[in-house]
């Protein structure tokens, strides 16, 4: 039973994830042509370039603190 609940689920997620996205542009496209789409959102991969930036920054400092490098890892066992 749990194999049938993790495969539908592997499954579902992306599907569910797809439908919201699409749901998402539908409605920014209806907001861009009335005229009421926020400022900061016309430059959407610039945010995304920014996050992802502060993302990775993030993982390095969790991996440096969480890993046994020998040189590193101050919290690794």
């Amino acid at each position: 039973m749990r194999i049938v609940l993790l495969v539908l689920g592997l499954v579902l997620a992306p599907t569910i994830a797809f439908f919201l996205w699409a749901w998402g542009v539908k409605i920014k496209q209806e907001r861009r042509l009335a005229g009421t789409l926020p400022s900061w959102q016309d430059l959407p991969m610039t945010w995304l370039g920014i996050v992802g930036f502060i993302c990775a920054i993030i993982g390095f400092i969790v991996m440096f603190f969480t890993q046994n490098q020998g040189y590193g890892g101050l919290f690794a066992p």
